[in-house]
């Protein structure tokens, strides 16, 4: 402070008087400490407030019950305001000091006139207050591990910590995936530190002009400006360019860092966890073992038990962010996410029964011409690459959900909503989807249904081209009009199934039962039939075997195309392979063992519908329906959805009678909605 004090004599300042200052330091200095002890009360207070809140407070958006106060605030409000109330009084306390500053370095320069050497040995200093940033300032000669001490106090409880603690308040909050509250989060820290820059280079030099103190402050405190502009450059770029909400315009420029990389799912580090250029994230996604940008609620009982009328929900997640979050073993049932993005979740094992994760006009999708385009208008859920392993969806409504390489493996699916969803490459290997509703020409290109049970699921029109049903339970399934162009039905079972229209070109049903299927008026092309034995009722009346036709082919090449993953691309573009070649056409000749087989199985079928086939279907279908195997009412409701079909060659009266007699085992557990359809139809006379 010797140069300081020198300098100012040599430009012919006169020294004011320190015994008529002192007072005034003393008082200014007394209120700027109790100013100080709140700031710091104030950030202790945040800080607990802020750690209190659980990424299962930020799922549910659960209020904040503040410390001591026990007063309760939205999660949101809490988080949009908190950080702007702590950068004001952090500079109103900075300011102040500012004042004070200024009155203290005034002492200090009148009492070094009065002393014989540098250091600072006047009797006044010792009457000086004790708060440390006037000490450290005026205070009397100490060692230099005091003198650091008071120094670093005022560096860090003035500068370091109310920045940190805005950045913790950011961090803390960016699970919760709201871009707006981060960037507000964002906008607070940077006015503070701007601010802080401008107003705090005051507090230690005696100059009036920014750029003058800002110059002598970096020329003769060299190490503890570097420090400082260290601490707060880093802060800045980790606010900006590190807690980033996936997906963003930030996210996405620091993806192209140095050290980054560019792809968005939770295979790749940079979408789960920190982006962190020239740094590895940890696996789980955390950063040093503690932050975390996506939720992590797992293992959770969220949802009360009790019994919910038809139509009521749980909880209320609708339209929420909730991209690569882990909700493993977490019981949501019933709850409503109605427009929610769950790209990249992780719900293995999760309890998801009945929930709401379609669109929230379902409608604007089903009037469509192009349901891509009205996607975001509708309101429709996504859950891209999620991962349902094991979950339990029984009842769930998934209408519209953009669900494409979604892995449902080993899922219970039973009585599903799926229609008009979009499951390209989606993975339902080993799952149970009894009675499942996948209509409204569901996207389902590529999918893996290897395994799985599919009895009495609705399929009707379905896009399932290249799609493996390998060894899948399709017994009274109903797959009429499906495309299952190039589609994989080795040793599946589809007794009872309805294939009414199916284009069946470059399909493999090798090993296939098909006993009392119907196959009428299907397209076969390059087909590989099922197995002769189980021919018995099955109806092949009316197939028809021919090449794709030039519409077929721009229709697969224009799907393939709407194929956003490469990866999910390449197997049906495979499967397809043999149907769009240029061979095409000349593939399967009249000599072909496989074409011959479908002539045979096609005569056999003719023989079989001239002779009393109306009452022995009938009586095949309603026997198999109610059979205590079938008790769970699956096949039972494929059945009855089959009856109702313009192609249906059985009773459809007595169909509905023995469906709903007290002796059939699934007259209680079949879908009843199903079941009124069929009823209606009775009762309106459909001829057979």
């Amino acid at each position: 402070m010797s140069d300081q004090m020198r300098d100012a004599a040599v430009e012919g300042e006169a020294p004011v008087n320190p015994y008529s200052l002192l007072q005034a330091v003393n008082d200014s200095s007394d209120t700027s400490h109790t100013a100080w002890l709140i700031l710091i009360a104030i950030m202790s207070y945040l800080m607990v407030a802020v750690a209190g809140v659980t990424h299962k407070d930020l799922l549910l958006s659960s209020d904040i019950q503040l410390p001591i106060l026990q007063v309760k605030i939205d999660l949101t409000r809490f988080f949009l305001f908190a950080p702007f109330l702590l950068m004001l009084f952090h500079l109103g306390v900075v300011s102040q000091l500012v004042m004070v500053a200024r009155k203290t370095l005034e002492f200090d320069r009148a009492l070094r006139m009065l002393e014989v050497s540098d250091r600072r040995t006047h009797p006044l200093r010792l009457e000086l207050h004790n708060f440390f940033f006037v000490q450290a300032i005026a205070g009397p000669e100490r060692s230099r591990i005091m003198s650091a001490f008071l120094h670093g106090m005022s560096w860090l409880t003035l500068v370091i910590i109310p920045v940190v603690m805005l950045l913790y308040v950011q961090v803390a909050f960016l699970p919760y995936h709201d871009v707006t509250i981060t960037w507000v989060h964002r906008i607070a820290l940077a006015a503070d530190i701007l601010l802080l820059i401008l107003i705090g280079v005051f507090l230690t030099r005696p100059e009036q002009r920014f750029f003058q103190a800002f110059a002598r402050q970096t020329r003769e405190n060299p190490i503890t400006f570097g420090l400082t502009t260290a601490v707060l450059v880093i802060v800045t770029i980790f606010s900006f360019f590190v807690a980033t909400v996936p997906g963003e315009r930030l996210d996405q420029w620091s993806r192209k860092l140095p050290g980054g990389v560019h792809t968005a799912f939770p295979s790749d580090r940079t979408a789960y966890g920190f982006v962190m250029p020239f740094l590895g994230a940890r696996k789980d996604g955390t950063l040093f073992g503690i932050f975390e940008r996506n939720l992590n609620v797992t293992d959770q009982d969220l949802v009360a038990d009790k019994d919910y009328a038809p139509g009521d929900t749980s909880l209320n997640l609708r339209g929420r962010d909730l991209r690569y979050a882990k909700l493993d073993r977490t019981d949501l049932h019933r709850a409503d996410l109605t427009g929610a993005d769950l790209d990249g979740a992780s719900l293995v094992a999760a309890d998801l029964r009945g929930i709401l994760l379609q669109c929230a006009d379902i409608d604007e999708i089903i009037r469509a011409l192009d349901r891509q385009a009205v996607r975001e208008s509708a309101r429709c859920p996504t859950a891209r690459k999620a991962n349902f392993t094991r979950a339990k969806l029984k009842d769930a409504h998934l209408s519209g959900a953009d669900l494409q390489g979604a892995i449902f493996e080993d899922a219970d699916l039973e009585a599903a909503e799926l229609a008009h969803a979009v499951m390209t490459g989606t993975s339902f290997y080993s799952a149970q989807m009894q009675r499942a509703v996948l209509t409204g020409g569901v996207s389902l290109e590529g999918a893996n249904f290897g395994s799985a049970n599919l009895q009495g699921a609705d399929l009707t029109g379905a896009k399932l081209y290249g799609a493996d049903f390998s060894s899948a339970g399709l017994q009274g399934a109903v797959l009429a009009h499906a495309y299952l162009q190039g589609a994989k039905l080795r040793y599946s079972d589809m007794e009872a199934a309805d294939l009414y229209k199916a284009k069946l070109q470059g399909a493999s049903l090798t090993g296939a039962r098909i006993k009392g299927a119907t196959l009428r008026e299907a397209v076969l092309w390059l087909t590989t039939p099922p197995e002769r034995d189980s021919l018995q009722l099955s109806d092949l009346s009316d197939v028809v075997v021919r090449a794709p036709e030039e519409a077929d082919v721009v229709e697969m090449t224009r799907m393939l195309e709407q194929i956003g993953d490469e990866r999910a691309r390449g197997p049906v573009k495979d499967a397809l392979a043999a149907l769009m070649g240029p061979d095409a056409r000349r593939g399967w000749t009249g000599n072909s063992p496989d074409q011959q087989a479908w002539s045979q199985m096609s005569h056999a079928s003719a023989a079989v519908l001239s002779d009393g086939y109306k009452a022995k279907i009938t009586d095949y279908l309603t026997q198999l329906a109610c059979k205590g195997r079938w008790s769970n009412g699956a096949v039972a409701t494929g059945i009855a959805r089959r009856a109702r079909g313009a192609e249906f060659r059985g009773d459809i009266a007595a169909v509905h009678d023995r469906l709903t007699a007290a002796t059939c085992a699934a007259s209680k557990t079949m879908s009843q909605r199903a079941l009124k359809a069929l009823q209606t139809a009775v009762d309106e006379g459909k001829p057979n």
